[in-house]
């Protein structure tokens, strides 16, 4: 495995095992395993070598959320000394484990950021509004809509856009996936 030594593979297995916190079913076999862990012991078998460079690529797709709030908080604890490339579309990873982004879209950058600095980009650029639900869906056909909740009053649609969406649309902070959304519409903000 990897090429490493008996003795040196022996120690390495027990190290990873207990980074990704299966040391306890270490015995059991793979089929039995939940889902999560799998993934967990694809990463324990990528760190064997202590690889300086991981890639992963939508390392919590499938999971439940218990499992991917597990594995994210796995993939932050090992940032400390190596570079982890994150390739995923769900924006909660990358807002739990990124110290930088890379937005692409067809093979080409559009964005090379952080978090914070795409987020500072983006304040003044998201709006909250309620309306009818005719109204509603007039917004979502003319503007980035990032969600679109039906309540007593009406629909609350946060909306991304570099103006006003609407005579009612309030100012609000940005989220992370809504500064993804501005990037990548047809609307793309400079960075």
């Amino acid at each position: 495995m990897k090429g490493l030594p008996g003795a040196l593979l022996k120690r390495r297995v027990d190290e990873v095992l207990e980074v990704v916190n299966l040391e306890q079913v270490a015995d059991h076999t793979l089929p039995t395993y939940s889902g999560g862990m799998k993934q967990r012991i694809g990463i324990a078998q990528a760190l064997l070598n202590d690889p300086e460079l991981l890639i992963v690529d939508e390392p919590t797709a499938g999971l439940d959320p218990s499992e991917r709030v597990r594995f994210r908080t796995l993939l932050a604890s090992l940032t400390r000394n190596r570079i982890i490339i994150l390739s995923t579309h769900i924006i909660s990873d990358v807002e739990a484990v990124a110290n930088r982004l890379l937005i692409l879209q067809q093979g080409r950058v559009l964005t090379d950021t952080t978090p914070e600095a795409l987020l500072a980009n983006t304040a003044g650029k998201v709006w909250s509004v309620t309306v009818d639900q005719v109204t509603a869906l007039q917004l979502q056909e003319s503007y980035q809509v990032s969600t679109m909740v039906n309540q007593m009053g009406g629909v609350t649609l946060r909306i991304a856009s570099l103006a006003r969406p609407h005579d009612a649309a309030v100012e609000v902070s940005p989220s992370l996936e809504e500064a993804y959304l501005l990037v990548t519409s047809r609307q793309a903000i400079q960075i």
